[in-house]
């Protein structure tokens, strides 16, 4: 197969990524990816939420065009403007506040709530001695992933672009005249969920890892390349010859029912303690960033455990309604994130790449869904034109990393 770029990974951003470039008029793109499917993929396993509220401006920027577009495909892709309602502690108010201010400069409507304005808006919260007020995004709220991804790739695949499932990459090389030639392994049918596990657990890249009995292998002569492939960002930058700084690290979700409560007229909402929570169907959907979780390629979610020892004691903390609580279920999924947590994007730079021919679009740290439609757009515009022409992204460049230029961490991360 031939492609004028060939991206690597077809989740979330990799798709949004093709879809960015077949609308700048690129007639040939093709995605590849082990499973199309995304069963273990952080696109399947996310929370859904979409937030304009953050610290730094870059993520405004980049959720604001999001979620403008989103605004426009309400029904396609589930999005919903529910709102967030992030609780503070009086520690973290005055910052809080002061992020506001950039919120309201950059166009982004966010109320300020006293503690009896957090009661009004969510009467169940009723535990509030410890808070000094609340910020309520308006036009947050939550997406469908599912349906996100799957409205990318159609947008895409009706311009052109051709998504190749069961298409594992395995390495490639550059050759002089800067063709890029990939090797990848496809495997002749669908895998179970125990063999993607263990597949995408394990990394395999040598050919004597993959047997003739499972697939083939597929040469593909491309231009240029796109590594969007998330939590395994690091290791494909690897086998391209190039260092990536981020880490696939695993979060943990639980779905819970609290009897008598309804939680469906409200959005997301943070505790000061970090969890969070919003409706999912019947159930509430509450997660938590572990802070002692180790980097690595986990899928095994605690279950009782996590949900008894993160989870249950902060919402008791916060509400009389949470007292009485059953652990319903719940999965772990990957954030892959960098060290400022920030994403990566931009041209790939180091190691044996030559200039102009790799890319990349990941370490979104938890806000690659709410950050797809404009991250894709602007990547596929420094490709297409040399230059960022909606939102200038230059400063998510890798090299950040290299040249001591990092962006003020981002604080408002859950």
């Amino acid at each position: 197969m031939n492609s004028e770029v060939l991206v690597i990974g077809g989740g979330l951003i990799g798709s949004a990524v093709a879809h960015g470039l077949v609308s700048l008029g690129l007639k040939n793109v093709i995605v590849i990816d082990p499973d199309l499917s995304g069963e273990w993929s952080s696109s399947e396993l996310n929370a859904g939420g979409v937030r304009g509220t953050w610290s730094q401006t870059v993520n405004l920027e980049l959720s604001k065009a999001s979620i403008d577009y989103f605004s426009t495909q309400a029904e396609q892709v589930g999005y919903r403007p529910c709102g967030y309602l992030w609780l503070h502690r009086q520690e973290t108010w005055d910052a809080a506040l002061g992020s506001r201010e950039m919120h309201v400069r950059q166009g982004w409507p966010v109320e300020v709530l006293d503690v009896e304005g957090v009661r009004k808006r969510v009467p169940f919260i009723d535990k509030t001695s410890d808070l000094a007020g609340g910020l309520f995004g308006v036009r947050d709220g939550l997406v469908n992933p599912n349906r996100l991804k799957e409205h990318f790739r159609e947008e895409a695949m009706r311009r052109g672009a051709r998504f190749v499932d069961g298409a594992y990459f395995c390495g490639a090389h550059f050759s002089s005249d800067g063709k890029v030639f990939v090797e990848a392994f496809r495997f002749a049918s669908g895998l179970s969920s125990v063999q993607k596990r263990e597949l995408l657990s394990r990394n395999p890249s040598m050919r004597d890892e993959f047997s003739s009995e499972e697939g083939d292998w597929i040469r593909i002569e491309a231009d240029r390349l796109v590594n969007a492939a998330g939590a395994w960002a690091p290791e494909i930058a690897r086998r391209l010859g190039y260092s990536c700084p981020s880490q696939p690290v695993r979060r943990q979700i639980s779905l819970f029912h609290a009897r008598d409560l309804d939680l469906t007229p409200y959005g997301m909402i943070i505790d000061p303690s970090g969890v969070y929570f919003h409706p999912e169907s019947i159930y509430g959907l509450s997660g938590f960033a572990n802070p002692g979780e180790r980097p690595g390629y986990r899928f095994d979610y605690d279950g009782d455990a996590f949900f008894e020892e993160w989870i249950w004691p902060a919402l008791y903390e916060r509400s009389s309604a949470f007292e009485s609580l059953r652990h319903v279920s719940g999965w772990a999924g990957l954030y892959e994130e960098s060290p400022d947590h920030h994403a990566i994007v931009g041209e790939a730079f180091g190691g044996s790449i030559p200039r102009g021919r790799v890319f990349e679009a990941h370490s979104f740290s938890g806000h690659g869904a709410m950050q797809s439609f404009a991250a894709g757009r602007g990547l596929a515009e420094k490709m297409v034109s040399g230059r960022y022409q909606t939102i200038d992204l230059e400063l998510l460049s890798a090299t950040r990393f290299r040249d001591g230029k990092s962006i003020p961490g981002e604080t408002w991360v859950i």
